[in-house]
């Protein structure tokens, strides 16, 4: 009969002995499986941090687009309503940069979630 050579791990012959080779040999693969899994997390995690940094950059430069635009509609206008006209423009751009961060910042802490689970 041949021995296994195991200096100082008793762990690894216990599972041979009780639970033959091929159960320890699935147990240590499902163990590897487990490690592969927590790096793919991690892979996805700075995935979706990436795609959230490009959606908000991609929503700034929108915001800063429609922004330019209603200043330009406004120019055209004169008085009173020229005056109401970059009021509402100017709280339409800030509530799209609320909104645009808010989605940013909820993005970050999904990722950031996921990297720790």
């Amino acid at each position: 009969m041949m021995k296994i050579r195991d200096p100082g791990r008793g762990v690894v012959r216990c599972l041979v002995r009780s639970l033959g080779l091929a159960a320890a040999a699935m147990f240590a693969l499902s163990a590897s499986g487990v490690a592969i899994a927590a790096d793919a997390k991690a892979v996805d995690a700075k995935a979706m941090q990436a795609k959230a940094e490009g959606d908000y950059k991609a929503a700034k430069a929108k915001i800063k687009g429609d922004s330019e635009a209603a200043e330009a509609q406004c120019k055209k206008m004169s008085g009173d309503a020229k005056k109401a006209c970059k009021k509402d423009a100017e709280a339409k751009e800030k509530a799209a940069k609320a909104d645009a961060k808010a989605a940013y910042d909820k993005a970050k802490a999904d990722a950031k979630a996921m990297k720790k689970s």
